[in-house]
Order: C-alpha cells, then sequence, then structure tokens
C-alpha cells in the first residue's frame, strides 16, 4: 500500500527508521574503514546507522534557507573511503534533490533519503523516499502517518528488498523454520502495528494538506516579524510540515531559548528538533571536539531555531492563539 502511494516497486516494512537505515546500509556491505555522509543537522539515528556497520559517519552543514543538507558540502565532504550519502529532509521539506542526484551520479556513490519526516512531501512531482537508491520513513507516534512504532524502505530494486525482507527476519530466507543465510536481526513490524498503518495511510493526502493549509496561517502570521525566519519550502515542492521550523536571525532581541520560554509562560509548547550531531557527547568521545570539521550553519539552526505546534487536527484557532502569543512576545508584551 505504501509503495502504491509513493510510486516504487517495493517498501518493506520494519520496526524503526532506524532499522531501516540501519538495513540499507547492511545490504550495500557497508562496514569498517568506509565513511558515509551525512547532515549534522539531523536526528541522530542517522549518523548512528553508519556506526552500526562499523563506518564513520562524515557530517556535511545545512542551508541556511532550507535547514537541510547543503549539495556544495556533501561534494566537498567525498573522499576514496566514502561508500554512500544520505540526505535528511528535514521537517519534511524536500531537499535540493536534482544536484544531489548529480553528485552521487558522478562519484557513483548510493542515494539514501532518510525520509523519517517526510511523508507525502515532493520535490517537483516525485515522492521523497523515490529518488535515491532506497529511502527510509519513520512511523514513530509523531509522524504525519504512525503505527504507533514502525518504518518502512522504499526501494526500485528488487535485490536490496529481498535481502532487507532477510535481514528483518534474523536472516532467513523465508518464514517458518528455514536456514539462516545472513547476519540478520528483529526487524520485524507487528500485525498490530501494520493495522494501525493501513488505517493511517488511508488519511495521508488529507493529513499533509491539512498541514500545508497550518503552515500557510502561520506563514502569513509572523510575516512581519522580520527577525523570525521559517524554513524555506522551495517553489515546485510540498513538504509534509511534519514540523513547523523558524529560526531566530542575529537581530532578534531574545535568544532561542528565552524566546521558547516566554512562550511556554503563556501557554504555547516549542520544541527544538536537534543540536548537531557532530557536537553530541558521544561523537566527541569518539573522534573529539568538532571532529576536526567546521558547521557554522548547522550548529547556527541548533543555537536558534525551534518547532511551532503543528499536528493532524490542529484547529484554526489554535494555530490564531499560537501566533498571536509569538507576536505578542516579539513585541515586548510579555506580562
Amino acid at each position: 500500500m505504501f509503495a502504491n502511494i509513493v510510486g516504487c516497486d517495493y517498501a518493506v516494512a520494519l520496526n524503526s527508521c532506524t532499522a531501516a537505515l540501519h538495513a540499507i546500509l547492511l545490504t550495500l556491505g557497508i562496514g569498517p574503514g568506509d565513511e558515509v555522509v551525512v547532515p549534522s543537522n539531523t536526528f541522530v539515528a542517522t549518523a548512528n546507522a553508519a556506526l552500526y556497520v562499523g563506518a564513520k559517519p562524515v557530517f556535511a552543514d545545512s542551508d541556511p534557507a532550507t535547514f537541510n543538507i547543503r549539495p556544495s558540502e556533501i561534494e566537498s565532504k567525498i573522499s576514496e573511503k566514502t561508500k554512500a550519502i544520505i540526505v535528511v529532509h528535514v521537517g519534511g521539506n524536500p531537499c535540493d534533490m536534482k544536484d544531489i542526484k548529480e553528485i552521487a551520479k558522478d562519484y557513483k556513490l548510493p542515494l539514501i533519503e532518510d525520509s523519517a519526516h517526510a511523508h507525502g512531501a515532493r520535490y517537483g512531482g516525485e515522492h521523497c523516499g523515490t529518488m535515491g537508491l532506497a529511502g527510509a520513513f519513520s512511523f514513530y507516534p509523531t509522524k504525519v502517518v504512525t503505527t504507533a512504532e514502525g518504518g518502512i524502505v522504499t526501494t526500485d530494486d528488487e535485490t536490496l528488498a529481498d535481502k532487507i525482507r532477510i535481514i528483518r527476519n534474523h536472516g532467513r530466507a523465508a518464514f517458518g523454520p528455514s536456514e539462516i543465510v545472513e547476519l540478520g536481526f528483529n526487524f520485524r513490524l507487528s500485525e498490530i502495528h501494520s493495522a494501525i498503518g493501513l488505517s493511517q495511510l488511508k488519511h495521508m493526502r488529507s493529513f499533509v494538506e491539512a498541514r500545508n493549509h497550518i503552515a500557510a496561517l502561520y506563514k502569513a502570521s509572523l510575516s512581519r516579524i522580520e527577525w523570525i525566519r521559517p524554513q524555506l519550502v522551495r517553489n515546485g515542492n510540498l513538504s509534509s510540515y511534519y514540523a513547523y521550523i523558524v529560526m531566530l536571525t542575529s537581530e532578534a532581541p531574545v535568544s532561542r531559548d528565552q524566546f521558547v520560554k516566554i512562550l511556554k509562560d503563556r501557554g504555547v509548547e516549542t520544541s527544538v528538533l536537534y543540536h548537531p550531531v557532530h557536537l553530541q557527547p558521544l561523537y566527541t568521545k569518539l573522534w573529539g571536539r568538532n571532529l576536526g570539521v567546521t558547521l557554522p550553519v548547522a550548529e547556527e539552526i541548533g543555537r536558534q531555531s525551534f518547532a511551532l505546534p503543528i499536528y493532524n487536527g490542529m484547529e484554526r484557532s489554535d494555530v490564531e492563539y499560537v501566533a498571536e502569543a509569538v507576536k505578542i512576545c516579539a513585541e515586548g508584551k510579555n506580562g
């Protein structure tokens, strides 16, 4: 059902998007001594997938407007050790896939789309998760479409799909007491979670439409606050708006953390999506502070961005309440 919706030949359900990324890298035979180019502005699972197979994630910086991985940064990070590129459609906003696909083709590298946020999102007319060798989606409870917990791999490559089916089931080539032909894992998605997902998929299009309507209301309401900059969705693309992400510019009178506290005091919860992965304690412990790289845009996004409330079923009055609270805070009327 998911394959039919997004327009790919095969979709293999697993118990998380993390498992999906892990399984894709296993299928490609990536391992110790290899490198995988990933964005730093992402959830840590994107980079961890490389660690799981013994490879090294190499971090690339972001585009300051879209918050996604910058194509020129990808190319600058490619070396003889690079075996794959993973891009992330942050917040459901499609990456600049034309340029990224050309880079992957020029260097003969498999391109993997971390589409954890991007259910129903499109780059031009193409669904996210279908433009590289494989895509990985999340069905975590907060996602646009959920199975309560789960994930899925999308691909047009039959061999890759078949091998992932084996990996997800402890390396068995078939159901039941069949032979173990690969080192596999328990990555299966349960029947109950699958039933929830089948119900949710029927509403995916309407969910995305509703989120785009909410995003348009936010954009119109906040357009006069010059130091609040929403994530840019390029013309011709469709975001799923898993999150409505904004960033405070250097002209903001308060820091991001101060601003979100002011909003919380007014009854508006926000969320900070990510701190740059290359600055996370695990990674600095493994490779030292900054891993020898400077990623100023990702670091600025980590300091100054946050997400306003957006969810399936959000009422117009809720959006107006949030927008009004933001404007009041921006005007300094915090009492």
